[in-house]
């Protein structure tokens, strides 16, 4: 049932927001300047940093970050550095909560003696649990290869919970106890940054949770497991694959004024599909008087996945245009900054995401961040596994951010890209549609794949296949413990 709208009482202006009433929580410990102008400009889907009520750290034009805890100023990370670039981007963690003090610990041992006081500063502003209104990890992703990873990386503490699980649960099947044990990993990573959640006025710490990705295909199983992740938190945000019924999914979740994470999307066209399937249901939410408090929305982008297909290269081969991993990862960047482009000039509700960045394929050091900064400047979220950090805390040290995103793409490397043919296996119909164009410019124009082969999509396909593998392994886990006891 969808959310009911909350009492007529009257709130004060610069305690709710435009998008549904979300109050603030806490109001004389942080400064609220700016908060009015920001109501005006901010709106569904544009509430990034701009209002002023969190301490976030502050980096300077020497690169170094203002912070209260200590006397002398430590040199801002590459992670700030490139927060810095727009108040309204956020970096999120991709991974669970859960594994964040292994990393860092793990991190901290691998570093140089001379180094380490400094990355520890470093990480603590990235993430302090005791002080979540002053870190810089805004909100969290989650699915089944990363719940895995959480798994292995405390073994006996899940396998305490599979005995007491089953214990309260004794007739539970296999595949019941995958589900409890994924919707707990979820919970507790949820709670994790609840108060971030809380501090902020329902403006950050979402977590992201992806529905069984067995079920991509299948709009009632999406619907039924998205709902039941919806429970776990208020900061949960439903993370649903852009399949043909992921789009209705997706529609009836916003329609709900339940948060969500169109994910698993490849090329502009399935961007804006996303987009506005969270238009029309928020505009059905809205007519029907639902409630909207915490509600927002965000579109993921995968690009390097898409970039990475192994038909993209052969096809350029065929074209006599061979691509080197530069010219990849220039054509996923240009997805990115057009689908950019299109939803500002659009006014989405939705945010755009991009999923597990990554450095850029060849250039050693500080060139590797060229991807990066390329995308500097945009108000987005960008999603960072801790492995990725690990090398972008250790190689981008010395890069500089600038605001980049609207630069155009070098047109020798534009021209390469548009003589490459894309073919798309699957039904005829398809086919026929797909050999009309390149496939780079069914990457890059609005019109360029239709809904129809969505579900085709080979980077869809095989991210699906991957994480279904992880789902199966979990699984494996619950088997294998069930079996010794």
């Amino acid at each position: 049932m969808p959310r009911r709208r909350r009492g007529s009482e009257q709130v004060p202006l610069h305690l709710r927001y435009r998008h549904g009433g979300c109050r603030l929580l806490q109001k004389s410990a942080y400064c609220l300047e700016n908060l009015v102008g920001s109501e005006r400009r901010l709106g569904v889907g544009k509430r990034g940093s701009a209002l002023r009520l969190l301490r976030f750290p502050g980096v300077g034009q020497s690169g170094m970050t203002t912070s209260t805890s200590q006397p002398n100023p430590v040199r801002a990370s590459p992670v700030e550095m490139f927060a810095a670039t727009n108040p309204d981007l956020e970096v999120w963690w991709d991974a669970s909560p859960l594994v964040f003090e292994s990393w860092r610990a793990h991190v901290l041992r691998g570093s140089s003696p001379e180094h380490r006081d400094e990355l520890a500063e470093q990480l603590r502003r990235l993430w302090d649990p005791g002080h979540p209104e002053a870190a810089l990890l805004r909100g969290v992703t989650s699915n089944p290869l990363l719940s895995l990873a959480a798994i292995r990386d405390d073994p006996d503490r899940w396998v305490g919970w599979l005995r007491s699980y089953r214990e309260t649960a004794p007739a539970a099947s296999e595949e019941q106890i995958y589900w409890a044990l994924y919707k707990e990993i979820v919970r507790l990573g949820a709670a994790a940054f609840r108060p971030l959640y809380d501090l902020s006025g329902c403006l950050y710490g979402h977590i992201s949770a992806l529905v069984d990705p067995r079920s991509s295909f299948d709009r009632d199983a999406m619907l039924s497991q998205a709902l039941e992740l919806a429970t776990l938190g208020e900061n949960v945000m439903v993370e649903v694959p852009i399949s043909r019924d992921g789009l209705a999914v997706l529609r009836e979740l916003t329609r709900r004024g339940i948060p969500t994470n169109s994910g698993l999307a490849y090329t502009v066209s399935q961007l804006v599909a996303a987009a506005e399937a969270v238009q029309a249901g928020l505009r059905e939410a809205r007519v029907a008087g639902v409630d909207l408090t915490g509600w927002r929305s965000v579109v993921g982008y995968l690009g390097v996945r898409w970039e990475n297909e192994s038909s993209f290269a052969q096809q350029g081969i065929e074209a006599g245009v061979p691509l080197s991993p530069e010219d990849r990862r220039w054509a996923s960047i240009a997805v990115f900054k057009e689908a950019c482009g299109i939803f500002r000039h659009r006014a989405y509700p939705s945010k755009m995401l991009l999923r597990s960045a990554h450095l850029g394929p060849a250039a050693d050091g500080a060139g590797r961040c060229w991807p990066l900064q390329q995308m500097a400047g945009v108000g987005a979220v960008f999603t960072m596994h801790p492995e990725f950090l690990t090398h972008f805390l250790r190689d981008c040290c010395g890069a500089t951010f600038t605001s980049q995103i609207w630069e155009s793409i070098p047109e020798e490397v534009m021209s390469r890209l548009r003589r490459v043919p894309y073919f798309m296996t699957g039904y005829s119909e398809v086919m026929t549609r797909l050999r009309r164009g390149p496939y780079f410019m069914s990457g890059y124009s609005a019109d360029g794949l239709p809904i129809e082969a969505f579900d085709e999509m080979p980077a869809l396909v095989s991210t699906l296949r991957e994480f279904a593998k992880a789902t199966e392994a979990i699984i494996g886990f619950v088997h294998g413990r069930l079996a010794r006891d």
